[in-house]
């Protein structure tokens, strides 16, 4: 068993010698003392796993959802883009056209 030094106390006490061990390296490391008290395992490994895996699943679907939304978004703006650029060019044309019409035709022969 493991010796625990007491506390120091407020008073100034001479230093403890180190204890001996009672055991070699190899037979501690390889030796098992059971944990007194409750001291059991809250959660198994099988459904931390399981409810890591359903977390991972429902962050990818919710990211999935929001970049579904915005290109949804995205496409809208591009569609209304589009089309207020070709009335732009519809109604630049109309004016060309229009300019054409009402220019004087200066025919002067010589």
């Amino acid at each position: 068993m493991i010796d625990i030094p007491p506390m120091p106390s407020a008073a100034p006490t001479a230093p403890a010698a180190p204890a001996a061990p009672s055991s070699t390296p190899d037979d501690r490391s390889t030796s098992f003392v059971a944990v007194q008290g409750n001291a059991k395992e809250q959660y198994s490994g099988g459904a931390l796993l399981v409810t890591a895996y359903a977390a991972l699943w429902v962050v990818l679907f919710a990211w999935v959802a929001i970049v579904w939304r915005k290109q949804g978004a995205l496409n809208s703006r591009l569609v209304d883009l589009e089309r207020v650029l070709d009335k732009a060019a519809a109604d630049a044309e109309a004016e060309k056209k229009t300019e054409k019409r009402n220019e004087p035709k200066n025919e002067t022969k010589t």
